[in-house]
């Protein structure tokens, strides 16, 4: 039995049992308020979300305490990966980072079931979700809470031109059949799966909100984005 997933592996392939005692923290939210010196009307000037902390309680079993002390140890460095995707009982995806391995301590005498930790932060999202717009783009109801969500946008380009606006952000000589991504997922901009940055004006990675966004390209586009949730 599965109690969590890293990196789409099973907890069982680990030997690893996850207490009902784990937690996910809230969101500390950071804003910066501009005041007058007289009054008390206030200007909002910005804010930033804090990553969900995560705590991860485990009992890990094995059949001797060498297999057990493997299957932690093998649970380690699965998690040591940067960011490390994690499926977790309360039905949401987490992409994360972690912190601290705890220390590791023997349940019982022969060394066979340990108790572990780990600390994480990172964000809680829903599995990749794609969308196609037409040629001249249109309309896209996203979903999720977090006010900004990363995207990655893809165009076949229908016919040469020295400018091409894709999500306003402007492509130059481009060519008919170019496969033109601006990735904000990955962070990568690519033409025909060669990286193209010197060939757009991008200052700032296309953002999705919640709800109705308006996406616009003189060819058919795809959108792919996580929703992400508070």
């Amino acid at each position: 039995m599965d109690d969590f997933f890293v990196g789409g592996h099973g907890s069982s392939e680990y030997g690893a049992r996850l207490l009902a005692s784990y937690t996910v923290s809230g969101v500390a939210i950071e804003r910066q308020r501009v005041q007058p010196t007289a009054g008390l009307r206030f200007v909002p000037a910005g804010s930033k979300l804090s990553l969900k902390e995560i705590s991860l309680p485990v009992h890990v079993y094995g059949e001797t305490p060498r297999d057990a002390q493997q299957k932690k140890s093998s649970l380690d460095a699965a998690l040591l990966a940067d960011p490390v995707e994690l499926d977790l009982p309360d039905g949401y995806l987490y992409t994360a980072s972690l912190k601290e391995i705890g220390d590791t301590s023997e349940l019982t005498i022969d060394g066979c079931i340990l108790a572990g930790s780990y600390s994480l932060v990172g964000f809680r999202h829903d599995p990749l979700e794609t969308a196609a717009l037409p040629a001249g783009g249109g309309e896209l109801w996203v979903r999720g809470t977090a006010p900004d969500m990363e995207c990655r946008l893809t165009c076949t380009v229908g016919a040469a031109a020295g400018s091409y606006l894709m999500a306003g952000i402007l492509w130059v000589n481009v060519q008919a059949g170019d496969v033109l991504v601006l990735d904000g997922i990955k962070r990568v901009v690519t033409r025909n799966g060669v990286n193209a940055l010197n060939m757009t004006d991008l200052t700032r990675w296309p953002l999705l909100a919640p709800g109705l966004n308006i996406l616009t390209a003189p060819d058919a586009m795809t959108v792919e984005y996580y929703p992400i949730w508070l």
